[in-house]
C-alpha cells in the first residue's frame, strides 16, 4: 500500500495531554479542525505552544501527517461533560484531526490521507473491516451534544460512507 511518512518533530505541550505509561486502546476517532484553511504544521505548532486544554494524536492535511501525541498518552480530543453515545473516551481512544484546504471544507487528499493513517493505525490495534462501523467513529457520533464535526461527514452521510468503505477495502 500507499507509504505513509508521520512527522514528530512537533509535539504537543505537556499542559494539553494526560501522559500515560499505557493504555488499552479500543476506538478511533476522526475530527476536522474546523478552521477556514490551516495545514497540520500550523495546528502541532499551536498545540506544542501553550495550554490549549484540547490535543489530538494526529493533524493530517494534502502533503503532511503530524504525530503531535504519542499514542500511549491520551489526548483530549473527544471528553464531554453532556455524555456519550458509545463506549468511546478519550482514555480508550486514538484523535484524528483532519485540516481544512479552504471554506472550511476538507480536501479529497486530505481525506485519503487520514484513510491511509486510520488504516495503519486499525492494523497495529486488530481493528478489522468488519469492526470499523463500531470502532472508527465521528467525534459527532462519540457525544451527545451532535457536535458536528466533521462538518462535512456529519451534513453529507454519504461522504462518511465513502470514507469508511474505502477504509474497509484496505482493511481486506
Amino acid at each position: 500500500g500507499k507509504q505513509i511518512l508521520i512527522n514528530t518533530t512537533v509535539r504537543s505541550s505537556s499542559a494539553n495531554y494526560t501522559n500515560c505509561n499505557e493504555r488499552d486502546i479500543s476506538y478511533i476517532v476522526i475530527h476536522y479542525t474546523g478552521n477556514a484553511k490551516d495545514s497540520a504544521l500550523s495546528n502541532a505548532k499551536y498545540f506544542a505552544n501553550g495550554a490549549r486544554n484540547a490535543s489530538a494524536h494526529f493533524f493530517v492535511d494534502d502533503n503532511n501527517i503530524y504525530q503531535s501525541v504519542e499514542l500511549r498518552d491520551k489526548a483530549w480530543h473527544c471528553g464531554s461533560s453532556k455524555g456519550y453515545k458509545t463506549g468511546c473516551r478519550n482514555d480508550n481512544s486514538i484523535g484524528i484531526e483532519m485540516c481544512t484546504s479552504g471554506n472550511y471544507q476538507v480536501s479529497t487528499i486530505t481525506q485519503s490521507n487520514a484513510i491511509y493513517l486510520t488504516a495503519m493505525l486499525c492494523r497495529k490495534l486488530g481493528i478489522q473491516a468488519h469492526m470499523v462501523d463500531k470502532y472508527i467513529l465521528r467525534h459527532y457520533d462519540v457525544v451527545k451534544t451532535n457536535k458536528k464535526c466533521p462538518a462535512q461527514f456529519v451534513d453529507n452521510q454519504a461522504q462518511w460512507d465513502n470514507f469508511k468503505a474505502i477504509l474497509k477495502e484496505l482493511l481486506k
